[in-house]
């Protein structure tokens, strides 16, 4: 084995910028809730549906929003489901803290996984 060998999502996370990392990851979480290899658990659940819900006003993630979501889960969240959704709602928190022009596509499609996963009802991605 080579002492060169990267991890691929340690690569992804060094070189690719934040908004491309969030769709990665949502894209990844989506295909992998499509086909059943991932559903969210309890706590997975709750904090989505929280999160969701203070997003209900005006839509929008905001860092605040995100990092009390991330603490509330604290340390159980970064073991539930391999850690997936801390690792998406921390690249979430880092594209809104840092918004670029580009992202909001990025931020709809994590809105609809967040929302399939508060609902745990495995779909076609439709709309909220």
């Amino acid at each position: 084995m080579s002492h060169d060998a990267v991890a691929p999502l340690a690569l992804l996370e060094r070189h690719t910028p934040t908004v491309e990392r969030l769709t990665f990851l949502t894209a990844a979480l989506a295909e992998d809730l499509d086909r059943g290899d991932w559903a969210p658990g309890p706590l997975e659940r709750t904090l989505t549906s929280r999160l969701l819900a203070a997003c209900a006003g005006d839509g929008q993630f905001t860092p605040v929003r995100l990092r009390e979501t991330l603490w509330e889960g604290s340390v159980a969240l970064t073991y539930a489901g391999d850690g997936r959704l801390a690792r998406l709602l921390a690249e979430l928190c880092e594209v809104t803290t840092h918004p670029a022009p580009d992202a909001e596509h990025a931020l709809s499609a994590a809105s609809r996984l967040l929302g399939r996963a508060a609902q745990d009802v495995p779909g076609d991605g439709d709309e909220l």
